[in-house]
């Protein structure tokens, strides 16, 4: 009997004997399905922050300078936080001596934010807003391209003028029925000019900025801060990854002088790029990929023995047939690897089985939540590699008990 016979006949039990089958493959299935899943959100997950997440917040080659680092990758001990919270603000002082100290600027903006709990306009209104007091060029560094109207100029910041650029899930809701540019929205008692329409982004962190408003920052400074030379943050964007290594340490240099800080004291600041991120993003995924084959192995352990359990039985409901095939001229080599086929395809068919719902757990993970999802060819390889192995190794004690069956007593047998 050739391996295409054997898979034939082993599918043809599977189906005269779905329920039988459906249970003794759950084990495979809830494993693989759980691997494809996995994998494809963290295989989606990692896309993401490559492609859009580290350059929407910082933008590529971007330093972000920050009183507080804001994004740890670790846990930090109560005297660390202690002492950052005695951190100074940053000022608009300190984003000037920048520019005039560090060489290889591209684009240099600073901002600072709060969130609002409405802008309206009329009786159209849209809730939890994110407002942005922003310099001209902070659109330029960041990639935010407008897709109607214009930016905040150098004009609106210098003079602190009420016009604002707003983000499309606020043009959506407050101004459904026209374009906003001309149009004025109200902020607090603040009435502004809408003067632009930012792109739409999506995705996790793209929801945040579509329901931004952006505004001049003399404007924010005016109606908003408490201390009008405060800023939540300095972005300085370099041509080359060169020019922003080499420039970080430029920066560093010019605020511990600006903060007065002498060689022993640690900095009273933070200084983020995009490659950290992606650096401590890839730590975090190689620890999940470490952990899943631990967890997936729990279910296939189980999907193993009970296919080992299912092939014994079916060794003593075929002894005859065993016995039958000797008698008529088989070899030990043929009925183990019969036995060895079968369990295998079981197997396989639980993880083509738990690669289909897999995939399919992947799409409505995407399609529901804001968590990408992206199935792999590699994950797809692996599961199904597993199936066939898990069938193999579990065939293994059944096959050899079935070739090690005496012809004689195999027929003998009721």
């Amino acid at each position: 009997m050739n391996i295409l016979e054997t898979v034939r006949l082993a599918l043809l039990q599977i189906w005269a004997q779905k329920l039988k089958s459906f249970f003794t493959l759950l084990g495979v299935i809830i494993g693989v399905t759980f691997l494809i899943a996995v994998i494809a959100v963290v295989e989606g997950m990692n896309r993401y922050v490559q492609d859009d997440f580290a350059g929407s917040i910082f933008g590529i080659n971007t330093l972000r300078v920050e009183r507080v680092r804001t994004r740890n990758t670790g846990r930090e001990d109560a005297a660390t936080l202690r002492r950052q919270s005695r951190n100074p603000d940053l000022t608009v002082d300190d984003a000037e001596a920048i520019a005039a100290n560090v060489p290889g600027i591209w684009y240099l903006a600073y901002a600072t934010d709060r969130f609002m709990p409405e802008v309206w306009s009329g009786s159209n209104r849209r809730k939890n807003v994110r407002l942005l007091g922003v310099t001209d060029e902070y659109l330029a560094l960041q990639g935010w391209d407008v897709l109607e109207g214009r930016g905040i100029s150098r004009i609106d910041h210098v003079r602190g003028i009420r016009v604002a650029v707003i983000g499309d899930a606020i043009a959506e809701r407050v101004f459904p029925d026209g374009s906003p540019v001309g149009q004025h929205i109200r902020l607090g008692p603040f009435r502004y000019r809408v003067v632009g329409v930012l792109k739409k982004q999506g995705g996790l962190i793209g929801n945040i900025r579509d329901a931004s408003v952006v505004v001049p920052l003399g404007a924010y400074h005016a109606d908003f801060a408490r201390r009008r030379a405060r800023i939540e943050e300095i972005n300085i964007k370099f041509r080359t990854t060169e020019e922003m290594e080499a420039g970080e340490a430029v920066v560093i240099e010019v605020l511990r002088r600006r903060h007065r800080l002498r060689p022993a004291d640690e900095d009273d600041f933070g200084i983020e790029s995009a490659s950290q991120i992606l650096d401590a993003w890839e730590k975090v995924k190689n620890v999940l990929l470490a952990a899943l084959p631990g967890l997936v192995s729990v279910a296939l352990v189980v999907g193993g023995i009970v296919i080992m359990n299912i092939m014994l039985m079916s060794v003593l409901q075929r002894t005859r047939e065993v016995g039958v095939r000797k008698a008529l001229g088989a070899r030990r080599i043929d009925i183990t690897r019969q036995f060895l086929a079968e369990a295998a395809t079981l197997s396989s068919v639980g993880a083509a089985i738990g690669i289909g719902a897999g995939w399919g757990l992947a799409e409505l993970v995407d399609l529901i939540t804001p968590l990408p999802a992206a199935v792999s060819a590699w994950s797809i390889l692996v599961a199904i590699a597993l199936g066939v192995v898990v069938g193999v190794v579990a065939g293994v004690y059944p096959a050899l008990r079935a070739a090690r069956l005496d012809p004689v007593d195999a027929l003998r047998y009721e």
